[in-house]
């Protein structure tokens, strides 16, 4: 079996990444959106997880949310409802919208089995009142962390686990790096499956295997990479079908601006002799999701990626009812028209609809 082969069978059978990790006595905290730092996670020797959805249909949270919130946070609360998270010892989301306030309340409401913590970070970039108000709420959440786990974060274990996933962050960014060519060296669909495994594995594990695939893909080349260069952007995708879709159709997708793929890795911690204040200001200085302000950093983001890798046309996915992200695309669409085209596209977290979103694809694709 290649490492591409192992990594992307990572995600047949993610549970037993977890099933590995409590056979140490070590626990889990699950974790939802980049603003959760997993290096402190980590520094407590616990494994950070990212909570993941499923192409499901969306059953009982139904009786619990109204539907016009987020597909996504309905989805990961009808897995938290059927039990499907009673292995993590903790569950950690972020303010980032509306419908995960209310994922919080609802959780903790309804669900015994499974804590969840709540951390709020600032909508503002570049604050300084933001950076004091976030550095705050991540010493509450370090103790909370160091309480969890029965474990003191000193700043050594702190730096140490800041260097491990800033390695991490650097090798992917170095293995997507290798799709700027004219012939990609792996697909889009690959490469969102090796993110979203590296994400999930334990990051010692995830390094070893990374520095293997770069050295195995740099001689490879796709099949069928004479179609025109896409760009992926928008809500959440924790399934590789949409891009497979859009490869299915004719086009090359050689970067996926998402938050378990491009928004992950793209930025590095900067040197900071305190490793806390390392961490907020990495967090609250790179353009990664639509609810942070000021939006001009996005569109900037956005347009960096579009010259690095040649891309020809745009598509927005953006998850039902995921309001940041709607209003993003209205807001930059008209704007990134000017030099390149653009596909908005609204989706069901249950892919409900390819059939659909298939022909406005093809129709995409061949107009470019």
């Amino acid at each position: 079996m290649t490492t591409l082969e192992r990594m992307i069978g990572i995600l047949d059978a993610p549970e037993q990444v977890v099933m590995d990790w409590k056979a140490k006595g070590k626990k889990v905290i699950g974790y939802r959106c980049l603003y959760v730092p997993e290096e402190i996670i980590h520094a407590a020797a616990m494994l950070p997880y990212a909570t993941l959805g499923t192409p499901e249909p969306i059953t009982k949270a139904d009786s619990y949310f109204q539907p016009c919130a987020c597909e996504f946070v309905r989805n990961i609360f009808d897995l938290g409802l059927d039990g499907k998270f009673d292995f993590l010892d903790g569950l950690v989301l972020s303010n980032t919208c509306d419908a995960v306030r209310h994922l919080k309340n609802m959780w903790t409401t309804y669900i015994d089995s499974v804590p969840c913590y709540m951390l709020n970070n600032p909508q503002k970039m570049y604050d300084e009142p933001a950076f004091k108000f976030y550095r705050h709420e991540l010493e509450g959440f370090k103790k909370t962390m160091e309480d969890l786990s029965g474990n003191k974060i000193s700043d050594a274990s702190l730096r140490e686990s800041i260097d491990l996933y800033d390695e991490t962050r650097r090798l992917l960014k170095e293995l997507n790096g290798l799709r700027r060519r004219d012939v990609p060296p792996i697909s889009g669909a690959e490469a969102l499956m090796i993110s979203m495994a590296a994400i999930l594995m334990p990051k010692e594990e995830t390094n070893a295997l990374l520095l293997q695939l770069i050295d195995e893909v740099k001689t490879r080349e796709i099949k069928d990479a004479d179609g025109p260069r896409i760009m992926v952007t928008g809500s959440i995708i924790d399934n590789p079908t949409l891009i497979e879709l859009v490869e299915d159709m004719g086009g090359v997708v050689v970067a996926d601006d998402l938050c378990t793929s491009m928004k992950y890795f793209w930025y590095q911690t900067k040197p900071n002799e305190d490793p806390m204040d390392a961490i907020v200001r990495f967090n609250l200085e790179r353009s990664v999701c639509a609810c942070m302000h000021p939006s001009e950093e996005r569109y900037d983001f956005l347009q960096e990626v579009i010259g690095e890798f040649a891309v020809d046309g745009i598509i927005y996915f953006n998850v039902k009812y995921c309001h940041p992200f709607v209003y993003e695309s209205a807001t930059f669409r008209k704007k990134l028209e000017e030099e390149t085209p653009v596909l908005a596209l609204e989706v069901d977290h249950s892919l409900s609809g390819l059939g659909q979103l298939k022909t406005r694809v093809q129709a995409f694709i061949e107009m470019l």
